[in-house]
């Protein structure tokens, strides 16, 4: 037992070799998490200010000025529409470079607004503008129109021709769907787009957020009862049809998270702050709201009083009874609109007995009875 408890208490020996030195002086090695930012920012594209300092000065080499300033505008250029959406400069670019004759060069800057992204992947407005240097080349573009471009036929035309474009609304007053319906902003709108199952109750509850409500008349069918699909709201106040022609009006959100410590004067001292809530959407439909026509004109032309469509018809009624009062001799009496009188006809070229014919007068009949046995 005492020899096996001597050998328990033995010290191992290390192995012989060079010791290990320690550089205390060694700066620190850096920790995961220093690492970590280090791939990070590497990863990162360089910012413009870095850009901007790592350039070189500016080559006393001489350089081409439409090289030097791509972005700038040209006298000779064209407007290409219907691109598709996934389209892209370089599609633009190849488009006309192997197509034509000029070289890509020629180019000198290339406009593609952008609508956003879809699935990840950036999309395009449908349209370009293609600036070039020559008017020679400007030309030979527009050359190109109707012809297939990733699968669609492009419609090319000069940069400056804004031909088919809307006018401008004249007047301060017409503003976005007031100047599209051309009526002046007014409080009664027309709602459109409305689901059949819309009822006049669900549509001036819907249209309350804006404002007070006066009337609601929905266009219905006659055997059904539903609505047709448009109908007319009538406000109170002018402020709350243009609310409702905007489709959102914006409402004061209640601070019920403020903090009671807080002093009235600094309650005060804050400005409320406001959301916006949107009525352009009923049913799960988009309905499209505009400031509709005046009651009363739209009665007149609908009924022929005083109507631009039945201005002509008035006009041939009063001609018609004019002469004929004239022939006669009396004083033309005042016609109802709407209705054209008839024009009595002229017998004067046929006899007696035709006249009574053709009005429809009783003609003692000559003749023999024939009998038959």
């Amino acid at each position: 037992m005492a020899g096996i408890g001597e050998e328990n208490h033995k010290k191992r020996k290390l192995p012989e070799g060079p010791e290990i030195e320690i550089d205390v002086s060694a700066p620190e090695p850096p920790s995961k998490k220093a690492l970590r930012k280090l791939k990070k920012k590497a990863a990162e594209p360089p910012s413009e200010s870095t850009t901007e300092a790592k350039a070189p000065a500016p080559a006393q080499a001489p350089v081409d000025s439409a090289a030097a300033n791509p972005q700038k505008r040209s006298e000779y250029g064209v407007w290409i529409g219907n691109l598709p959406f996934f389209a892209t400069k370089d599609d633009v670019r190849n488009f006309f470079t192997s197509n034509c004759t000029f070289t890509e060069t020629t180019i000198t800057r290339i406009h593609m607004p952008k609508s956003g992204d879809k699935h990840g992947k950036p999309q395009n407005k449908g349209f370009a503008y293609v600036d070039f240097s020559t008017h020679k080349a400007a030309q030979e573009a527009l050359g190109l129109s109707e012809q297939l471009l990733t699968g669609r036929r492009v419609l090319i035309k000069d940069a400056k021709n804004f031909s088919g474009r809307p006018d401008k609304p004249q007047g301060e007053g017409q503003k976005g769907n007031a100047a599209a319906s051309g009526n002046p902003p007014s409080k009664r709108i027309f709602v459109g787009n409305l689901g059949f199952d819309a009822t006049k109750e669900l549509i001036e509850e819907h249209f309350a957020q804006c404002g007070t409500v006066a009337n609601v008349h929905v266009a219905t069918f006659q055997d059904s009862g539903k609505c047709k699909g448009y109908a007319w709201v009538v406000f109170e106040d002018l402020a709350a049809a243009e609310a409702a022609v905007k489709g959102f009006v914006m409402v004061n959100e209640d601070d019920e998270e403020e903090s009671e410590s807080e002093s009235e004067t600094q309650k005060k001292s804050k400005k409320p702050r406001q959301k916006r809530v949107w009525v352009n959407n009923l049913l799960g439909r988009r309905l499209r709201m505009e400031f509709a026509e005046d009651a009363t004109t739209r009665y007149k032309k609908r009924f022929g009083k005083d109507g631009e469509g039945k201005k002509n018809d008035t006009a041939d009624i009063s001609e018609v009874g004019s002469a004929e009062h004239d022939s006669m001799g009396e004083q033309p009496r005042q016609s109802r609109p709407g209705k054209a009188r008839k024009e009595k006809p002229d017998y004067t070229r046929y006899d007696q007995e035709t006249v009574q014919k053709l009005s429809g007068a009783i003609v003692e009949s000559q003749g023999k009875k024939i009998t038959f046995d």
